[in-house]
């Protein structure tokens, strides 16, 4: 029997808000030894997805921060890494009714590739750092780029 690629997503879907609500850990556990999730450069459905989940996560944990570290890539435009944490904090707050003040955003500078850390900590944890590894001479900054943000709709369209 063939599953096709939706079948498959509810399904992965269905076992992390499963694992996620069965979970017996204290709000001290929910920062791990690795990053809770992280991504590339996606297109806005996807990353959508992952911040659904950080959201569930959020809420599992109330007295937790959201931190959002962004690095922008070898290759990025001016304000890329900083643009796209705006955009998830944004739909956090705003479609996923995180609050604002739970929500950190870092900066992270510089990595090979465009990367989203996403993670949960206990309030009064030591702060999240970022960990770059190209030095800004290493990077080229493209200047006059489209961006990558979703065009708001016209109400009615």
């Amino acid at each position: 029997m063939k599953m096709n690629l939706m079948q498959i997503a509810l399904a992965g879907a269905f076992i992390v808000l499963v694992s996620l609500g069965s979970s017996s850990r204290t709000n001290d556990e929910c920062v791990a030894d690795q990053w809770f999730d992280s991504y590339g450069d996606l297109s806005w459905e996807d990353e959508k997805a992952h911040l659904d989940n950080f959201a569930i996560a959020l809420q599992n944990y109330p007295d937790s921060i959201g931190y959002i570290i962004v690095y922008a890539g070898r290759r990025s435009c001016v304000g890329e890494a900083k643009d796209r944490a705006l955009r998830a904090k944004r739909y956090l707050v705003q479609t996923r009714a995180t609050e604002a003040s739970r929500i950190k955003l870092i900066d992270g500078g510089y990595r090979e590739e465009l990367t989203v850390i996403l993670q949960p900590a206990p309030r009064g944890a030591p702060e999240i750092t970022a960990s770059p590894t190209l030095k800004l001479s290493e990077v080229q900054i493209i200047k006059n780029c489209k961006p990558k943000s979703p065009k708001p709709r016209k109400r009615g369209s």
